[in-house]
């Protein structure tokens, strides 16, 4: 992961960027040792994190990218298809459209006015990022998915140099691409694995249960839904 990181970073500096910022953002949020990465780039490490994959995001910032992102539930052939937690969220809709990782994240670089300008995954994740993001952003398909645990990988150096230049290609095309962003008021729905799992996040003030294994809310802000969101699949977790 360090290496794919390095030559994304390797990629932007190349085409003029001035600071690049790294959130570490799968599981545990520790997979990367500043040691392996690039000097000039910074890291955030570790977690609970206000904004979790996204911490450290900011009206500053002129680009985002995503780096070695998976489709959403239910995606097939798709490697670790999943929606924030795997083994507690069915679907994540937002103003009923069912959103990815990549689209509740790219949401929030959106509330900024940042755009997202590159995704790198397996094919089926780059067909999900143009769908949500717009053909301009640049994708980097480096497997192709035969199973969910299984995969063709490209050859590791070839991988390497289509990160670099995807992310020295999508800084130049930056200004063309539009910030992803969705209209208030936000209404999500939360559809759980379990109906067990919607029991206690239904006892939160303003979430409704619409049915079994759904849980819904409406926020004003998108920010303070989107850490509503994060809350309640806690919760919903903790009742495994």
């Amino acid at each position: 992961m360090a290496g794919d990181v390095n030559a994304v970073v390797e990629g932007l500096l190349e085409a003029g960027a001035s600071e690049v910022l790294v959130n570490d953002s799968h599981g545990s949020m520790r997979n990367l040792l500043a040691d392996d990465l690039n000097p000039k780039a910074g890291l955030i490490t570790g977690t609970p994190k206000p904004l979790s994959m996204m911490q450290g995001i900011d009206r500053s910032f002129d680009a985002c990218l995503f780096i070695g992102y998976h489709a959403r539930a239910g995606s097939a052939p798709a490697i670790l298809d999943h929606t924030i937690s795997g083994s507690t969220v069915r679907a994540v809709r937002i103003n009923g459209k069912e959103l990815p990782e990549m689209g509740i994240n790219g949401a929030i670089a959106g509330y900024y006015g940042v755009p997202v300008i590159m995704l790198s995954g397996d094919t089926e994740t780059c067909v999900q990022a143009k769908a949500i993001f717009g053909a301009r952003i640049v994708t980097a398909a480096v497997k192709d998915a035969i199973g969910r645990t299984a995969a063709r990988l490209l050859p590791l150096a070839e991988a390497r140099t289509l990160l670099r230049t995807s992310a020295k290609d999508a800084l130049a095309a930056r200004t063309s691409i539009t910030p992803f962003t969705l209209s208030p008021p936000f209404v999500f729905e939360l559809e759980l694995a379990t109906s067990l799992q919607a029991e206690a996040p239904s006892l939160v003030p303003n979430v409704k249960r619409t049915n079994a294994r759904v849980v819904t809310f409406t926020s004003d802000d998108y920010l303070e839904g989107v850490k509503l969101l994060r809350a309640l699949i806690a919760l919903a977790a903790a009742s495994s």
